[in-house]
């Protein structure tokens, strides 16, 4: 059975797009201008912080040294410090930063039998185990 021929589906067959006078790019660049809305916040919250920036750079700028007077220190006479009687130590019974604490002299503890434990434990070796 031959299909029959559609007259719109014949013209869209013929039809062949013709863009020579549309660009991309600018379509696309003046629908982004387009969406974004406008407000004058940003500009003058920039404004603002540039003003500062130059007010700040104005007052902490260096100038010309202000002339201080020379102020001459007069030599004092201090008597030398008294001796002090060194501080008694503490009771044994108290610990302080500097006292080590009163522990008997043990020798140190036997060291045990190491024991073969076989192969080593990995990340995988649970599986492994039964």
């Amino acid at each position: 059975m031959p299909e029959q021929t559609d007259p719109v589906t014949d013209r869209l067959a013929r039809f062949t797009p013709n863009a020579s006078g549309l660009d991309r790019d600018a379509l696309l660049f003046a629908a982004g201008q387009r969406s974004a809305r406008r407000s004058r916040l940003w500009s003058v919250a920039a404004g603002l912080l540039a003003v500062s920036q130059v007010v700040t750079l104005v007052a902490l700028w260096p100038g010309e040294p202000a002339k201080t007077p020379v102020v001459v220190p007069v030599p004092s006479i201090t008597p030398p410090p008294e001796p002090t009687a060194p501080a008694t130590p503490p009771s044994s019974d108290v610990w302080t930063v500097r006292s080590d604490p009163d522990v008997p002299a043990s020798p140190p503890p036997a060291a045990g039998e190491f024991i073969s434990t076989g192969q080593p434990l990995t990340a995988g070796s649970a599986f492994r185990f039964e």
